[in-house]
C-alpha cells in the first residue's frame, strides 16, 4: 500500500491522505497541513466527497454560496483552488500540471490514484467486519467494527454536510456507522461482555429509539446481565413508542424475544464460543454463515449434486476447465453444498462471496479470490494490474474508451494469473451469492468462462434462481457450455435423517412425512421446524408446531419483494388454501383475471407459487408454510369476509362448470 508522502502512480506527485469522518483534514508528506479559510475547507470537503469524479464550477458556486454567489465568487473560487494546490503539492514546480487537484472539463477533481480517504478504509473495515460475522468469527468482527468506528471524529464531511450534492453520502455513512455500532454490541454479547454492551446500548437506544435491532440487543444484554424486568421494560417501551409514533407493531423478532424472556428460554443464555476446528486443507474452503451452530453442520442428501461437482474436478485438472452453477431459491442449501464440496476437493479452493449487509467495492468477490491465490501460490508472480487492484483502497472506474481499455487489460491479467497458476496445481474458484455481485464481477466471470479451456480451473458459482440481474451473465455462461445444478428440497428419507441427526434420536416415518408436507424438504424451513420439536408430543405431532419466527420473517420478506398487487392476490389465495383456483381468487380479491394472472407470474418467478400441471387454472403454494404465514398475517375479521367471498365465488364457478357440461 502506498503511504502518505510516497510517490503515487498518477505521475510522481505526493500521495495525500484525507480524513473526512469529521472536519476535513489533509496529511501531506506525513504532516497535517493548514487548509485555510472556512470556504476553502468547504471546497476541499466537497471535492473529497466525490474523489475521482469531477465537480463542475457551477456546482461549487451553488454549494459554497448557498445558491446566491456574488459576482466575485468565480474569482474567489479560482483563488481557493490555487491555494489548495500549493498546500497539497508543495514541491510541484511552477507551470507543471497538478496531479492531485486536477482541472477536468468545466470543473475540478481529486485524482483517486493520488489520494487516500479514510471514508474508503472505513467502508472496507465495515465490509470485512460483516464478512467475519457472517462466517462466525466474532472476535475478528469485533476488531474490524471497533477499528472502523475509531476513525470517526464527528459528522462526516462536516463543512458541507448539508450541501445538496453531499447529503446522500453523509446519510449513507451515518447509517453504516450506526450499523457498525449495533454490530459491535452484538459481537460484545457473543463474547460474553454483557455489562459493557448494556452501557453502550443504553446510550445508543436513547439517541436512536426507533432502531429496533438496537432495542433487541439491549433487551438481550439486560437479560444476560440478570436484569429481566429491565429487559422486558425496554421491549414494552419500544412497543408503545412504535404504536404511538408510527402506528405499527414491533417486528416479529422482538415479539419472539419478549416471549422467550418471559419463559426464561435456555437459548437466551450466553454460551462460550466453541474452539475453532483446524483442518488440514490447502486453503480455508469457505466462510461460515451467520448463526452457524452445531446443528448447521449436519449435512444430508445432495449426493447427485456432489457427484456432478466431483466429476467436473478431474476434467478441469486434465485441462478442460469449466463453470458449474448451483442455483435455487433462498435457503435451499447452495452455500452448504459448495462448502461440502470444497472441504473434500483436495486442491486449493479460492472462495469469494458478495456481502448482503453493506455495499462492497467493485470486484470484491474477485479480490477475495485473488488474495487467497497470492497466499496459496507465492511462487507465481502477481501481475501489476492485479497487484494494483489488491493494493488499492477503492477501485473506481474512469471515463470513456480509456477506462474500457484499462478494464479489459485488468480482466486479461486476472484471467492469465488464474489460468497460469493452475498449471502448477488444479484450482477451484467458488463465487457464492453471485446474485449480489457488482456488474464488474459478473463481466469478469463471463470473460473468464471463455478462457477456461486454457486452464486447469473449476469455477463453482452459487446464486438464487430467477434473479433479473443475472440474465445476461447466465446467458453468457450458457454459451460457454456451463454445467447447471438446480437444487430442490430434500426427500422424505433425507428429511428423516436430518431430523434424527439434529434431535439425536430416532425419528419415525410419520413425523418425517409430516415435516416434509409442511416444508417439502426446504433445508432452512426444515431445520427451523425441527428446532421446535422440543417435547415428545411435538415430535409425534409436528403439524401442531407453530410457524417458527425466522421462517415467518423470511417468507414475509420474500412476499414484500413482489409488486403490491401480487402480495395482495397471494394473501387472498392463502385464505383459499394451499391449492387454489385463480378464477375464484381473482373474483374474491376482487381483481380482474388478467391482473391476477400477472400477479401470479411474479409469484411463480419468485418461486413462491407453482402452476398445477393437471388442472388448468389451478395453482399451489410451493411450500405449505408460505400459505400458513400469509393466512396467519391476515386479520380474523378479514379472513371471515374473504372466506365468505371465496365460498360464493367457488359456488358460482362450480355452477358454471355444471351448466357448461349439462
Amino acid at each position: 500500500m502506498i503511504m502518505a508522502g510516497q510517490d503515487s502512480s498518477a505521475g510522481g506527485g505526493p500521495f495525500v491522505e484525507f480524513r473526512a469522518l469529521g472536519p476535513v483534514e489533509a496529511v501531506v508528506g506525513g504532516r497535517m497541513v493548514d487548509l485555510g479559510t472556512p470556504k476553502q475547507r468547504a471546497l476541499l470537503a466537497l471535492l473529497v466527497s466525490r474523489v475521482g469524479r469531477p465537480v463542475t464550477v457551477d456546482v461549487m458556486l451553488e454549494e459554497l454560496w448557498e445558491g446566491r454567489p456574488p459576482p466575485s465568487a468565480r474569482t474567489s473560487l479560482h483563488a481557493y483552488v490555487a491555494n489548495l494546490r500549493r498546500v497539497l503539492e508543495p514541491a510541484r514546480e511552477r507551470r507543471t500540471p497538478a496531479t492531485v487537484l486536477r482541472t477536468h472539463g468545466q470543473g475540478y477533481l481529486l485524482d483517486s490514484r493520488a489520494v487516500r480517504v479514510d471514508v474508503h478504509r472505513f467502508c472496507e473495515r465495515a465490509t470485512a467486519g460483516w464478512h467475519a460475522w457472517g462466517r462466525g468469527d466474532r472476535r475478528l468482527a469485533l476488531g474490524e467494527f471497533e477499528a472502523g468506528l475509531a476513525m470517526w471524529r464527528g459528522q462526516a464531511y462536516a463543512e458541507v454536510a448539508t450541501a445538496t450534492h453531499v447529503v446522500p453520502e453523509v446519510e449513507r455513512l451515518e447509517e453504516l456507522r450506526l450499523s457498525l455500532v449495533e454490530g459491535r454490541c452484538a459481537a460484545l454479547l457473543a463474547a460474553g461482555a454483557h455489562e459493557m454492551a448494556v452501557a453502550e446500548l443504553e446510550a445508543f437506544t436513547q439517541a436512536h429509539p426507533l432502531r429496533e435491532y438496537g432495542c433487541e440487543l439491549l433487551s438481550l444484554a439486560l437479560y444476560r446481565a440478570g436484569r429481566q424486568a429491565d429487559a422486558l421494560a425496554v421491549l414494552r417501551t419500544n412497543q408503545q413508542r412504535l404504536a404511538r409514533e408510527l402506528g405499527i407493531d414491533p417486528r416479529p423478532a422482538l415479539q419472539h424475544l419478549e416471549s422467550e424472556i418471559l419463559n426464561q428460554a435456555p437459548a437466551l443464555d450466553w454460551q462460550p464460543p466453541a474452539p475453532p476446528v483446524i483442518r488440514d486443507l490447502p486453503t480455508v474452503p469457505a466462510p461460515r454463515t451467520a448463526g452457524s451452530a452445531p446443528d448447521a453442520d449436519v449435512f444430508v442428501g445432495r449426493e447427485a449434486a456432489l457427484r456432478r461437482l466431483a466429476e467436473a474436478l478431474p476434467a478441469a485438472a486434465a485441462g478442460h476447465g469449466q463453470v458449474v452453477t448451483v442455483s435455487g431459491e433462498p435457503g435451499i442449501g447452495k452455500t452448504a453444498l459448495l462448502r461440502r464440496f470444497a472441504a473434500s476437493a483436495g486442491v486449493p479452493v479460492l472462495w469469494g462471496a458478495s456481502p448482503e449487509h453493506v455495499a462492497a467495492p467493485p470486484l470484491w468477490p474477485w479480490q477475495q479470490v485473488l488474495r487467497t491465490l497470492a497466499a496459496c501460490c507465492p511462487q507465481w508472480p502477481v501481475p501489476d494490474p492485479v497487484a494494483e487492484l489488491l493494493d488499492s483502497e477503492v477501485l473506481r472506474a474512469g471515463e470513456g474508451a480509456d477506462a474500457d481499455t484499462a478494464t479489459l487489460r485488468r480482466f486479461d491479467a486476472i484471467v492469465d494469473y488464474l489460468t497460469g497458476a493452475s498449471q502448477g496445481t488444479p484450482l477451484v474458484v467458488v463465487l457464492d451469492h453471485l446474485h449480489r455481485a457488482d456488474t464488474g464481477s459478473l463481466r469478469l466471470l463471463a470473460h473468464l468462462a471463455d478462457a477456461l479451456p486454457a486452464g486447469r480451473l473449476l469455477v463453482a458459482v452459487g446464486h438464487r434462481s430467477g434473479e433479473p440481474a443475472l440474465t445476461e451473465t447466465v446467458a453468457a455462461l450458457a454459451r460457454a457450455e456451463t454445467t447447471g445444478i438446480v437444487l430442490g428440497g430434500l426427500d422424505v428419507q433425507e428429511t428423516q435423517r436430518l431430523a434424527g441427526a439434529m434431535l439425536h434420536r430416532e425419528v419415525g416415518a410419520h413425523t418425517a412425512q409430516a415435516l416434509w408436507d409442511r416444508t417439502e424438504g426446504h433445508p432452512f424451513y426444515l431445520r427451523e421446524m425441527v428446532k421446535q420439536l422440543t417435547g415428545e408430543q411435538r415430535i409425534e405431532q409436528p403439524h401442531t408446531v407453530p410457524v417458527p419466527v425466522p421462517v415467518r420473517e423470511v417468507v414475509l420478506r420474500r412476499v414484500a419483494q413482489l409488486p403490491p398487487s401480487a402480495a395482495g392476490v397471494l394473501s387472498v389465495a392463502a385464505v383459499a388454501g394451499r391449492h387454489f383456483d385463480i378464477d375464484v381468487v381473482a373474483e374474491a380479491a376482487p381483481v380482474g383475471i388478467d391482473a391476477a394472472l400477472e400477479a401470479l407470474d411474479a409469484a411463480v418467478a419468485a418461486g413462491l407459487v407453482a402452476e398445477d400441471q393437471q388442472r388448468l387454472g389451478w395453482f399451489r403454494f410451493t411450500h405449505a408454510l408460505t400459505a400458513e404465514v400469509l393466512y396467519g398475517s391476515t386479520g380474523r375479521l378479514r379472513r371471515a369476509h374473504l372466506q365468505r367471498r371465496i365460498g360464493q365465488a367457488a359456488a358460482r364457478s362450480r355452477a358454471g362448470e355444471t351448466s357448461e357440461f349439462s
